[in-house]
C-alpha cells in the first residue's frame, strides 16, 4: 500500500506530510481491519528514515493520551468498541488514497467512519474535503458569488454552491461560519444549513453550522428562516437558532459581539469554561480537550485575537488552577 503526501499547499491545516501519513497509519491499525500486509506495510514506512520512525511514535504517543475519549468516540462512530486484528488473515482491496483526502489532516481517509466523523473534529471529514470552497483553522476567506452575493468565510467553514441562475443562487454551509451580504439588485438567496435553509433577496446576516445546531443573525434587510414547517422573519438586529430538537424564538441580538471574528477578535462575557473551550478549537489546530467537569462550568470573561488562542490555555490553568498537558498535534489536555 502506497500513501500519498499532501502538497505544500496543504501544510496551513497544521500537519506535514509525513505527520499525516503517519497519524493515518496509527488510526487505521487501531481500527483493526488491517491485513497483514498493511501491517508489514506500516512496518516499513516506520522504519523508512529517523523522521518517519519519530513521527510515528508521536502519533501513537498522541492516540494512547487520548484513551477513553478516541475509544469512545471510535465505539460511537462504528457502534462496537474497536478492536485490533493486526495479523487477519482477510484479504481485501484497499482504496487509492488522493491528495484531497489527506488535506487537512485526513489521518484515516480509507476509513469510511473516520472520514463520516473524525474522531476530536481533529481533521475536516469527506463532506467538508469535497466542499467548493473552504478555510482552515485560523483562516479566513472573502469569496464573491457573480457580483451579488458576497460571503466572508470564517476558520474551518465550509460551503458548497448547489446551482447559481440569473434568477436564484442556493448555496450549502456544510460547517462553520459565513457573513452574506447580498447587492440590492440580487437574485434570490437560499442557504441550506443542517435541517433547514435561510431565504433572503437582499440583507446581510451571520450565519454558523455547528452539527445540527445553526444560528442565525440579521444585521441589515431582512430574510426567512424555515425550518420544518416553521417560517420565522428575521430583521435587522434580529437572532435565531434551531436544530433537530427545534427552533427558538426570535432574540435581540448584539452585532458587535457576533461579527468579533471579522476584525479577529473573540469576546466572552461571563461564557462558561466548557463553551470558551469549544470556541477556540475553532481556531486552532489540533485540540484543547477539558477533562474537568467543574472547571468547565466556570465562568470567564476575557477577549484575545483570533491569531493568539493558546493564550486562553494559560488563563485557564491561572486562574482556575487547571493543568494543562501538551501532546504533539496540538491536542493539550485540561485537567
Amino acid at each position: 500500500m502506497t500513501l500519498s503526501a499532501a502538497s505544500t499547499d496543504d501544510e496551513a491545516f497544521g500537519l506535514d506530510p509525513v505527520q499525516r501519513e503517519a497519524y493515518e497509519w496509527i488510526s487505521r491499525f487501531m481500527r483493526g481491519d488491517m491485513t497483514s500486509a498493511e501491517v508489514e506495510a506500516m512496518k516499513t514506512w516506520y522504519g523508512r528514515s529517523q523522521a518517519h520512525s519519530a513521527a510515528y511514535a508521536d502519533a501513537r504517543r498522541a492516540w494512547n493520551a487520548l484513551g477513553p475519549i478516541a475509544s469512545a468516540r471510535m465505539q460511537e462512530s462504528t457502534g462496537s468498541a474497536p478492536t485490533v486484528q493486526a495479523n487477519s488473515s482477510r484479504t481485501r482491496r484497499s482504496a487509492p488514497i488522493g491528495r484531497r483526502a489527506l488535506i487537512g489532516g485526513a489521518l484515516a481517509a480509507s476509513t469510511a467512519f473516520v472520514l463520516a466523523k473524525p474522531p476530536l473534529d481533529l481533521w475536516p471529514s469527506y463532506s467538508e474535503l469535497m466542499a467548493d470552497y473552504r478555510t482552515a483553522a485560523g483562516e479566513q476567506r472573502q469569496v464573491t458569488l457573480a457580483d451579488t452575493v458576497s460571503l466572508d468565510l470564517n476558520t474551518k467553514t465550509s460551503i458548497s454552491v448547489r446551482s447559481q441562475t440569473a434568477d436564484q443562487t442556493q448555496i450549502e454551509l456544510i460547517a462553520g461560519e459565513v457573513a452574506f451580504s447580498t447587492s440590492a439588485a440580487s437574485s434570490e438567496l437560499t442557504v441550506f444549513a443542517a435541517s433547514g435553509r435561510i431565504v433572503t433577496t437582499r440583507s446581510d446576516f451571520n450565519l454558523r453550522c455547528d452539527g445540527s445546531h445553526v444560528s442565525i443573525v440579521c444585521l441589515d434587510g431582512s430574510l426567512n428562516v424555515m425550518w420544518n414547517n416553521n417560517i420565522t422573519r428575521l430583521n435587522a438586529r434580529q437572532q435565531i437558532s434551531y436544530s433537530d430538537q427545534g427552533v427558538s424564538g426570535v432574540m435581540a441580538a448584539d452585532p458587535e459581539n457576533v461579527m468579533a471574528w471579522r476584525h479577529g477578535q473573540l469576546i466572552f462575557e461571563g461564557t462558561p469554561v466548557a463553551e470558551v473551550v469549544a470556541e477556540i478549537n475553532r481556531y486552532r489546530s489540533g485540540r484543547i480537550v477539558l477533562v474537568n467537569e467543574d472547571i468547565g462550568r466556570r465562568l470567564l470573561t476575557a477577549r484575545l485575537p483570533t491569531s493568539q488562542t493558546d493564550r486562553i490555555v494559560t488563563q485557564i490553568v491561572h486562574i482556575f488552577g487547571a493543568k494543562a498537558r501538551y501532546l504533539p498535534g496540538g491536542i493539550v489536555l485540561l485537567a
